[in-house]
């Protein structure tokens, strides 16, 4: 595409109309003037031909007398001058001002232009008829007609040359207006909004196809999105009772380190059982309930309810308050992000490891650990779904995810880099301060 060529719709439209209306403006008042020219010509011509006619009416009528003949016949227009000359060129009679000189005498009746002067040349017996009009003579009003109907005509021109663009600019702006629309209603479509679809029937014919289309899709994505989520929420569902039905029957083993190395894999199966249900239930759309979470006592509530476990695991945790925020949001899944971020510290860190929560200040919670440092490059991968790394190995890979979806679901985001001196991990749980945030 060229680069003086607009990308946008509207500048394409302008710019074409622009054109089209400076090609009108020239070529229209040039068109017109030619065609006015012509016909005022034409008009000239049979105004010289009927003039000759009559010369020749009134010579059969007085016998040939030349003289008589010139004086007696009445002028059709004004500017005119007649003459009667013999094959010698010697003017017989006259009346007006001198025909030129340089005029044809042929057979037949010729018309010739000599600059500003139109002449006639009609063979009489033996001698010629000229007629000849001065185009620019005060009588003559034919080319006055032309170039005034010019001037008015361009003045009547110049608004519809100028409309026509502006006409097509309104329009234009209404369709970009309602494109606009449309875009936005797509843009706010997500994981939380799949029921939204783009407007039909107040686009333009040509686009239409494109919104049913891209309805269609989004009824098809939403299936597939509501299928993935059913799928995982049963496959969780169908594994609970066959690992309760394992527990019990590994409490029955009499060894007991095997009883406690198989106990503890259960456990992790449960965990990650829990994990993807979790994760099912936050494939659907978070409601927003009107409920406001007080950060500060929620992380208070997780850290009491959570302290007994970690001080048994031969580790420390504490807990920093520093002006939180009461947000508008969803206290299970807040609740269940924070619990994730203190159990992934617990799993990663070795015995007598320090873990940090703090709430604030703000809209923000954060749980620290001094465990083994975590090569940079690892952070970008830690997000994603069972992803596991040999520093902090040993869980199911989710946990931090299902913290990033919590925390996308309420307009904020999940934040991994290094803890203090470069050693452990700090996550940083940013959750948006607006009920309107709670989107996917």
């Amino acid at each position: 595409m060229r680069r003086w060529w607009p990308r946008s719709l509207f500048g394409q439209l302008a710019l074409l109309h622009i054109a089209i209306a400076l090609a009108a403006a020239v070529t229209l008042p040039l068109a017109v003037g030619a065609l006015l020219h012509r016909v005022a010509r034409h008009y000239q011509h049979e105004v010289l031909h009927q003039q000759a006619q009559r010369v020749a009416d009134r010579l059969n009528a007085d016998h040939g007398d030349a003289r008589r003949a010139m004086a007696s016949v009445d002028l059709l227009a004004g500017g005119l001058s007649l003459a009667i000359v013999d094959a010698g060129r010697q003017v017989i009679a006259a009346r007006g001002v001198t025909v030129p000189a340089a005029v044809p005498l042929a057979q037949q009746p010729e018309l010739v232009r000599r600059g500003r002067i139109a002449v006639l040349s009609r063979p009489a017996g033996a001698r010629w008829i000229v007629v000849a009009q001065d185009s620019t003579a005060p009588e003559v009003v034919t080319d006055d007609i032309v170039t005034t109907f010019l001037k008015r005509f361009v003045l009547l021109l110049l608004p519809f040359v100028m409309l026509g663009p502006l006409m097509a600019a309104w329009l234009t702006r209404g369709i970009r207006r309602r494109m606009r629309r449309a875009a936005q209603t797509a843009a706010a479509i997500g994981p939380a909004t799949l029921d939204r679809r783009l407007p039909r029937g107040t686009l333009p014919a040509e686009i239409e196809p494109l919104a049913v289309a891209t309805n269609a899709a989004l009824d098809r994505l939403e299936q597939a999105f509501a299928a993935q989520a059913a799928f995982a929420a049963d496959v969780a569902h169908e594994l609970r009772t066959p690992l309760a039905t394992i527990r019990l029957r590994a409490d029955a083993v009499a060894d007991v380190a095997a009883r406690a190395a198989l106990l503890q894999q259960v456990d992790r199966a449960a965990r990650v059982i829990a994990q993807l249900l979790s994760l099912a239930d936050l494939e659907r759309p978070v409601q927003d309930d009107g409920a406001v979470v007080d950060l500060g006592a929620l992380a208070g509530e997780v850290v009491a309810e959570r302290a007994p476990a970690v001080l048994a695991s031969g580790r420390t945790i504490e807990l920093r308050v520093d002006r939180a925020a009461a947000i508008p949001g969803q206290p299970a899944a807040i609740v269940l992000a924070l619990e994730n971020l203190i159990d992934n510290a617990v799993r990663h860190t070795p015995a007598g490891a320090r873990i940090a929560v703090s709430a604030g200040p703000g809209a923000r919670l954060c749980v620290c650990d001094d465990g083994a440092p975590i090569p940079p490059e690892r952070l970008v991968k830690m997000r994603e779904r069972f992803w596991k790394g040999e520093a902090r190995s040993g869980g199911s890979g989710l946990g931090l995810s299902i913290v990033a979806r919590i925390a996308a679901a309420h307009g904020g985001g999940l934040t991994l880099a290094p803890g203090e001196d470069g050693r452990g991990l700090r996550a940083s749980l940013v959750l948006g301060g607006a009920s309107s945030s709670l989107r996917a």
